[in-house]
């Protein structure tokens, strides 16, 4: 009997290990996998210019090295009759080919919606897709940090992040549950000239999801309780910024081009003395002024007729009723007549944030399509000629670029990145080459056909998803753009020549007047930045009260 135990004891063991094999052979569960590296992320997105980090490395014991296998001789000796194994991988002859050519190339058709108006008048754009049965629907206001007190900087962004925190007849908490309930998403946000609040939900769920967002829209309650909750949420989101030096180069950008006098030259998220004084009846008193039907666009993306979308929209938002808004008389926006270059001071960080910023025109400026085909040869895209030479020839970067912002009223350019800190003037140096070269207006062939090739073949990706149709659909309207702008982009995109490029260059692309925003640790360079002539160098805390670097005198 013992022997019989000792013998199944051995076999246990034997079938233990063989399983324990097979469990590692097949790879790890998935919460014990090495989480791979983030990616670097996009300039204007990096808070110390996009240094990529590597999570969940493990630093346990390192392990034994294996013994070394006996030489290939003896192996073969001891093994004389073994079969050569498969490899687990064959090189197969099909992976020295060129893929054929797709039979037919996929055609792509960017939607025009139908447009309809409620009888609150709110207008409404519809885009069915019957594919899934899922539905996005945007309400976008024509207004935001526009419409800022200046005494109250931070109002609008306050606002949008309140709306969704409770109404008259349901508490935050409440409201929460029932969005979860449907497996829904509603959220509310803010832009320069506009106002959102967005859902997202299942079809069988519209009308029941439809109901929570006119609440929200209509009858947000702003509790006291609510809004401290969120006060101190956004005091410690601007508590943070002070270590984010893109985001303080945003601000210090803003406040350039648009002036301290106007609510978008203002901090983002207000500054912490105007969040600490807003008040619910602030919040109430700025929503009752612009979220109203007659300032706003609903646009619905997804699993609907338009009939019947419309009649939920009429029957949800009956009694939101339009008045007249408020008339806005907004500052100019200061001139910008001479070259400087602005540094903010921040010591202890790695890299620079180094940006270089000027004011275009509106988004329904005819030059406005030229100028995005020959902002990609600048800095849209990966081989763009500014990441090429920071990051590819000089290695100064992880990635720069440039963007064109085109808005309803005005417009902005802008060259930004994260510069590797010791080479921060060499770097404003390359800057400027490249934008005194592209100034000229003269591209290749290639560049042009790059760049509007990749404007053509972007379109899909941004209108992939329901959210982002009906986002881009308010966007139409809040720009004043047609109904069929993205059905006739592709052709416009084709028609841009070297002498429309170069037009729109020459006339708008002035970087001999366009300040350089510079915030990192700047201190020590400020002879050799004198030294590039491109104007009188100002430093100053890049956070007000913020402590002096060890370089200063």
């Amino acid at each position: 009997m013992k022997r019989l135990l000792i013998v199944a004891f051995t076999i246990a063991c034997i079938g233990s290990r063989q399983q324990s094999k097979g469990t590692a052979q097949q790879g790890a569960p998935p919460s014990e996998q090495q989480p791979a590296p983030i990616a670097a992320q996009g300039p204007a997105a990096q808070p110390d210019g996009g240094v990529s980090a590597q999570i969940g490395k493990q630093t346990g014991k390192v392990p034994e090295p294996a013994a070394a296998p006996p030489p290939a001789g003896q192996m073969a000796q001891s093994a004389p009759n073994a079969v050569a194994e498969t490899p687990l991988m064959p090189d197969e002859p099909f992976r020295a080919q060129v893929p054929p050519p797709l039979a037919r190339q996929p055609h792509f058709d960017p939607p025009v919606p139908v447009q309809r108006k409620l009888k609150n008048g709110a207008r409404v754009l519809i885009v069915e897709n019957h594919s899934l049965p899922l539905v996005a629907v945007s309400v976008r206001f024509l207004h935001g940090i526009d419409a800022d007190r200046m005494q109250k900087p931070g109002l609008a962004d306050f606002v949008s992040d309140t709306v969704d925190e409770g109404t008259k007849t349901r508490s935050a908490v409440n409201l929460a549950e029932e969005i979860e309930d449907l497996a829904a998403h509603l959220g509310a946000g803010v832009s320069l000239e506009t106002a959102n609040v967005g859902l997202n939900c299942l079809t069988e769920t519209l009308p029941k999801a439809l109901e929570l967002l006119a609440d929200v829209v209509e009858n947000p309650a702003f509790r006291d309780e609510d809004v401290e909750r969120v006060r101190v949420l956004k005091l410690t989101a601007l508590e943070q910024k002070k270590a984010n030096p893109g985001a303080l180069a945003a601000d210090e950008a803003a406040r350039i081009l648009y002036g301290p006098d106007h609510p978008w030259g203002q901090p983002a998220g207000g500054t912490p003395q105007s969040i600490g004084s807003i008040t619910a009846a602030d919040l109430a008193a700025f929503h009752a002024r612009w979220w109203v039907p007659n300032d706003a666009v609903i646009s619905v993306a997804g699993d609907v007729k338009a009939g019947e979308i419309v009649r939920l929209l009429d029957e949800k938002l009956a009694s939101w009723k339009p008045h007249p808004l408020p008339r806005l008389s907004l500052p100019a926006f200061p001139r910008l007549t001479r070259r400087e270059i602005v540094a903010r001071e921040k010591p202890g960080t790695t890299q620079a944030q180094v940006w270089v910023v000027g004011r275009l025109f509106k988004a329904t400026d005819p030059d406005a399509i030229p100028m995005r085909v020959a902002n990609l040869t600048l800095g849209g895209l990966f081989t763009s000629r500014l990441n090429m030479n920071l990051r590819e020839t000089h290695g100064y970067t992880y990635g720069v670029g440039s963007s064109v912002s085109l808005m309803r009223r005005s417009g902005t350019f802008a060259a930004r990145g994260g510069i590797v800190a010791k080479n921060t003037v060499e770097a404003v140096a390359e800057y400027e080459n490249e934008l005194q070269r592209f100034s000229s207006g003269e591209i290749s062939d290639a560049e042009l056909s790059a760049s509007k090739e990749a404007l053509v073949r972007g379109l899909p990706a941004a209108l992939e998803t329901n959210d982002a149709v009906a986002s881009a659909m308010g966007n139409l309207v809040s720009l004043g753009l047609p109904l069929d702008y993205y059905r006739t982009f592709p052709a416009r995109v084709g028609k841009v020549s070297h002498a429309d490029v170069k037009r729109v260059v020459k006339k708008w692309i002035t970087p001999g007047r366009w300040p350089v925003v510079i915030v990192g640790p700047v201190e020590q360079s400020k002879e050799a930045l004198e030294r590039l002539n491109l104007g009188p160098v100002s430093i100053a805390p890049a956070v007000p009260g913020g402590k002096p670097s060890a370089a200063a005198p």
